[in-house]
């Protein structure tokens, strides 16, 4: 084997360098591996070792505990979360639980044509929409048959009738 090592050494050189370079080369590194086999490293004592050891258990111990800590706290957390999640889910008496406080029916809000569906706002609505008709029928000259009055009665029974809509 040591004698394969010394071919795949030459070869990888010859590569590289000529002949005579390669040779040498492989000579100082033949040497210098010589070298270090005649002074071998120091071996640290076995004290040291049983150290290291135990401060490298130490440590895996700590970070597996707090992993185990953290995943222990994510899974109580989920639970508490589905709880809460639940207990404000259910509905008693399979009712709705929502309270709403609504100026106007939904019905109202649904429509297409609120003013026809509120019966307040739809007599609001006509009866601003006669006094309308008066008004312009007065201020075109024209005689009012129904005898309401001037202008000034008009609006009158107009400021009336908003204060009335105002009111509620």
């Amino acid at each position: 084997m040591e004698d394969q090592t010394r071919e795949n050494l030459n070869d990888l050189l010859r590569q590289f360098l000529d002949a005579a370079p390669a040779e040498t080369a492989a000579e100082n590194i033949r040497a210098g591996e010589r070298l270090l086999d005649a002074w071998a490293a120091p071996t640290p004592a076995p004290e040291t070792i049983a150290r290291i050891k135990g401060d490298i258990a130490a440590a895996l111990t700590r970070r597996h505990r707090i992993m185990l800590i953290l995943r222990r706290s994510l899974a109580a957390a989920a639970v508490i979360a589905f709880a809460v999640i639940a207990l404000l889910d259910r509905s008693p008496t399979g009712g709705n639980n929502v309270f709403q406080a609504a100026i106007l029916p939904a019905a109202i809000w649904d429509s297409v044509d609120v003013a026809a569906d509120d019966l307040d706002l739809a007599r609001f609505t006509a009866e601003v929409r006669q006094i309308e008709t008066q008004l312009q029928a007065l201020e075109a000259g024209e005689d009012d048959a129904a005898g309401s009055g001037t202008v000034e009665e008009l609006e009158r029974e107009l400021m009336q009738i908003e204060t009335e809509f105002r009111k509620g």
